[in-house]
Formats: C-alpha cells, sequence, structure tokens
C-alpha cells in the first residue's frame, strides 16, 4: 500500500493479466519459492512500478484462491515507471476517488480501513 499526500498509488491492469485484466489494483504479485511475504513485496513493487519499498506494517491479510495475500504499508522512493507488461496506467486517487473505480481483490475493503483508521482521507 503505497501513500502520498493522502492519495492511495493504483495501476490499472493490462487486459492480459489473467487476474482481473482491465481492474484497479495495488503494486503486488506471486511470492516465488523460498520467498518470505516481506522478500515479495519488495521485489513486486521494484517490477511493477520501479519503487523502492521498505514495508513497515503488516496492514491486513486475504485469502484469494487458496492463497494468502499480505497488504504492507511502506516507505518508498524512486520514481514511477510501468511495467507495461502487467499495467497500463497508474495515479494516486483520494479515497473517495478509489471507491469509484473498478477495484481487484479486496482493495475495497482495505482503502474502507485505511480511511476508518485515519491513514488517508
Amino acid at each position: 500500500i503505497i501513500i502520498k499526500d493522502n492519495k492511495i498509488l493504483h495501476t490499472l491492469s493490462s487486459d492480459k493479466c489473467s487476474s482481473y485484466p482491465n481492474y484497479w489494483t495495488m503494486p503486488g504479485g506471486r511470492i516465488e519459492l523460498g520467498e518470505t511475504s516481506i522478500e515479495n513485496v519488495i521485489r513486486e513493487v521494484k517490477e511493477e512500478v520501479n519503487l523502492k519499498f521498505n514495508p513497515t506494517k503488516l496492514f491486513a491479510t486475504f485469502q484469494w484462491n487458496n492463497m494468502e495475500l499480505y497488504r504492507y504499508l511502506g516507505t518508498w522512493e524512486g520514481n514511477i515507471k510501468l511495467e507495461e507488461s502487467e499495467s497500463i496506467d497508474y495515479d494516486f486517487f483520494t479515497y473517495k476517488q478509489s471507491l469509484d473505480l473498478e477495484l481487484a481483490f479486496d482493495y475495497k475493503e482495505i482503502i474502507n480501513n485505511l480511511y476508518h483508521q485515519k491513514m488517508i482521507k
């Protein structure tokens, strides 16, 4: 979960994605063999949006297709550059703007929890 100026980073998945094509999502992806969830999120954020991500808090977990998904908050640095085979657009959205998007997975719940915990406005 990447937040800047009370806005959440969302990426628009390409139509070639096997899970939720053309839906708004957040950087992340499947864990590789032998990788921890923290190593996974660092690698996936770098691959998908070219940011150096430092996870600071496990915010939530989610069950999907017999997999456990981890949602980390963290600090980040760098300039966004999309991995175009996975995402075709990105932007930072407010809480209300985020709720109007076609969101994948559990992201509507995540956004609502961020808002109710006063992590975003």
